[in-house]
């Protein structure tokens, strides 16, 4: 073996500086290139994505929303969320509603966290999704719907959306929920100046729901039909505000 190395030992010192000197060569040319962020790729299906985790979809679920909400910081650049194709997104967030339809974690991230683009023309992927989720009968799940209803009247400035997302959250009413359900459609076309409107709405929902309803909430209708609907003059001759 010691008369091997004495014989190729010439070879091996040409080599060694051989390997040295590609690598200076390497790192001088490399030395200014930096990670390039290629944005939000496709996601996988859910049985894809599953498989990889040896069919445990949990633990797909929990690694890929980890991996959704690192989008963009991946490169040790930070990204604008106004940058990131929120088409692709949207299906990210589909797909891991199909891993985990119970969790508020992905819907969570898509209101308060995606739903933070400086540019709200991107938010339709975001309000689907929040619209699609909130309409899951199990738990407390409307209240995203309830999100989407202020993405669209106040990010995206788009009332028609707003109100057809808030008549469908007040199609989520059951009896024991809060009352602003069933008051944001009134709330937004009061805003828009839709007094008219806003008014038979709210008379409407005390005539049928004010028995099931906190005494709180009722006392909160009243004062925002009489203090913000109605016209002073219009307030002293409405029954309804004859205490307020």
């Amino acid at each position: 073996m010691a008369r091997f190395f004495r014989l190729f030992h010439p070879v091996l010192v040409v080599l060694f500086g051989c390997a040295i000197l590609a690598n200076i060569f390497m790192s001088h040319y490399t030395r200014d290139m930096k990670a390039r962020w290629v944005n939000v790729p496709l996601p996988p299906s859910s049985l894809g994505i599953s498989s990889a985790f040896l069919g445990d979809r949990e633990l797909a679920f929990r690694s890929s929303a980890m991996a959704l909400q690192n989008f963009g910081n991946e490169t040790g650049q930070v990204q604008a969320l106004k940058d990131y194709n929120y088409d692709h997104l949207g299906k990210w967030f589909v797909m891991e509603d199909q891993l985990n339809h119970r969790s508020d974690y992905i819907p969570f991230l898509a209101a308060y966290y995606f739903g933070a683009t400086q540019d709200p023309s991107q938010l339709g992927p975001v309000i689907a999704y929040l619209r699609q989720v909130g309409k899951n009968p199990e738990g407390e799940k409307w209240r995203w719907l309830g999100q989407a209803v202020y993405l669209a009247r106040h990010r995206m400035k788009d009332n028609d959306l707003a109100l057809q997302l808030a008549e469908e959250l007040a199609d989520t009413y059951r009896p024991g929920m809060p009352a602003w359900p069933l008051q944001m459609k009134a709330i937004i076309a009061s805003d828009i100046g839709d007094k008219d409107l806003a008014y038979s709405m709210m008379v409407e929902m005390l005539r049928t729901s004010s028995e099931s309803m906190h005494p709180n909430e009722v006392n909160f209708m009243l004062d925002y039909i009489c203090n913000t609907i109605l016209s002073p003059v219009q307030k002293g001759r409405d029954a309804l505000c004859k205490d307020q």
